[in-house]
């Protein structure tokens, strides 16, 4: 009796020991990736996009990955790369398709989408629907053109456009709702994902990008354009629960790109934003500017400064990436700092290098 009774003591001992060490709060479950993917633009009328992995175990990148995975090259200029339940999905143009890797693999194993996809942007995951802002052809000359292509993930296919005006660009999901910056109107578009009901939220500029706090809060770019001129340009708070832009942060030259324009730090205290000035010989040159999102205010100093062909930030592995092309015709690289800004070292990358992909199996 007393021998199963000292096993049943070692077998509760030996459980709680399992699952202590197993639970959510386990360290290691937090950690970021050791790979993540550097997706390089190409040439519109060139080359098309390749993919860089990085390694941040071996401190080491691979050209082409695409290429590797596949043994073919990609056949569109990747406008966007998004990470959603188990596969990799790309924003192709020149030809206009939604194609999709495997997220561990990163094989391409069925035909992208093409039907109902003209000039897509960027796109946001729900459920069993992929969400895809496209201009759906030349918006600067008619802003009704666009819209935003509702695929069905099961079907493989495009199973409503809901027209939205405007250009829509970077895409966000929070609270049941699909957030669009609008790049031709001073404006957000609210998609209510239950009935496709479209409502907006005013603002004082364009809007390209966004990202979403730890309480599902947005911080969206304001930009100032040549077609749409704007002296508020820099960020703004939309408040999802009321969705209300709550309050506006100025900041000269801030970047229109509508994708990797801005990176949080991982705990979010800070937010890397890409700008841009001209110096006194009129170069235009890149910068990154820090926002302190405890004060809501950004700090005098520029993080970096004086980089030619900026495309993109990311922030991974408590390191800050710029990416830089300053050619179409030749490789870029990624330039890695710390958070203090000291610069650490360049990665090669393909051409026109615009964003980094994390992703967490």
């Amino acid at each position: 009796m007393k021998n199963k009774f000292y096993l049943l003591l070692m077998f509760l001992a030996t459980s709680v020991l399992f699952f202590s060490c197993n639970t959510g709060d386990d360290p290691e479950e937090e950690q970021e990736p050791t790979v993540a993917y550097i997706i390089n633009y190409g040439s519109y009328s060139g080359d098309k996009s390749t993919v860089t992995s990085y390694n941040s175990e071996t401190d080491a990148v691979s050209t082409d990955y695409y290429k590797t995975a596949n043994s073919v090259d990609m056949v569109s200029n990747t406008q966007y790369a998004y990470n959603f339940d188990g596969k990799i999905y790309f924003m192709g143009n020149n030809t206009d398709q939604v194609f999709w890797v495997d997220g561990v693999t990163f094989k391409q194993t069925e035909n992208g989408i093409t039907t109902d996809i003209i000039k897509p942007r960027a796109c946001a995951g729900n459920g069993i629907y992929l969400y895809v802002s496209c201009w759906g052809g030349n918006i600067w000359s008619d802003e009704t053109l666009s819209y935003i292509a509702k695929i069905n993930l099961t079907t493989k296919a495009v199973e409503k456009k809901i027209a939205l005006p405007g250009g829509p660009e970077g895409v966000v999901i929070s609270n049941n709702k699909l957030y669009a910056a609008l790049n031709y109107k001073d404006s957000v578009a609210v998609i209510n994902l239950s009935n496709d009901a479209i409502s907006y939220i005013a603002t004082p500029a364009v809007t390209s990008y966004f990202v979403k706090d730890k309480s599902d809060n947005l911080y969206v770019s304001l930009v100032s354009t040549y077609s749409d001129f704007s002296d508020k340009a820099g960020i703004g708070y939309i408040n999802t629960s009321t969705d209300k832009l709550e309050a506006t942060y100025n900041l000269e030259g801030v970047s229109s790109s509508y994708v990797n324009m801005m990176a949080p730090s991982s705990d979010f205290s800070s937010l890397f934003v890409m700008t841009s000035a001209y110096d006194a010989n009129w170069n235009l040159s890149g910068a990154v500017a820090v926002f302190d999102v405890a004060s809501k205010s950004f700090k005098t100093q520029k993080f970096v400064e004086g980089i030619s062909g900026l495309n993109g930030i990311g922030f991974y592995k408590n390191t800050v990436f710029c990416f830089v092309g300053e050619t179409v015709i030749g490789n870029g690289i990624a330039k890695a700092y710390e958070t203090d800004g000291t610069f650490i070292k360049n990665y090669e990358t393909g051409i026109s290098p615009f964003m980094l992909l994390t992703v967490t199996e």
